[in-house]
């Protein structure tokens, strides 16, 4: 592991990855997912790298689209917010997140972590 002193040493890069729960970085301008981890790539069924350059509009129900929107333009302020995710296989599950803004690789970000999943299929 590079030492904090190392320019490269992106410590939330390193939470993302060890976290053993689903986590991913956001870009917050294009929403697009820069960096996901493999508790990510198993909840919705696809390899890591895939998931590279997606959106996250990619894995939430078309109807949840401008709830997503608001969520990201609007956050609610205790960090924490609920969607509806679209898993390989064509399952729709709820998905509680918990979320941090911060700066990655130089442009605003959003830290998202999985606390919560229903194991229940739902109809969206």
């Amino acid at each position: 592991m590079p030492s904090q002193d190392d320019k490269s040493y992106e410590p939330i890069a390193e939470l993302v990855r060890i976290n053993p729960v689903p986590s991913l970085i956001m870009d917050m301008e294009t929403l697009t997912i820069v960096l996901v981890n493999e508790a990510t790539a198993k909840l919705l069924g696809r390899p890591e790298k895939e998931l590279l350059g997606k959106s996250v509009l990619d894995f939430v129900p078309a109807a949840d689209v401008p709830e997503v929107y608001r969520a990201v333009e609007e956050p609610p302020p205790e960090g924490e917010t609920q969607w509806r995710c679209l898993v390989d296989g064509g399952k729709t599950l709820h998905v509680r997140l918990k979320y941090r803004d911060t700066t990655f690789r130089g442009r605003r970000a959003r830290f998202i972590v999985a606390t919560g999943i229903t194991s229940a299929v739902i109809n969206p």
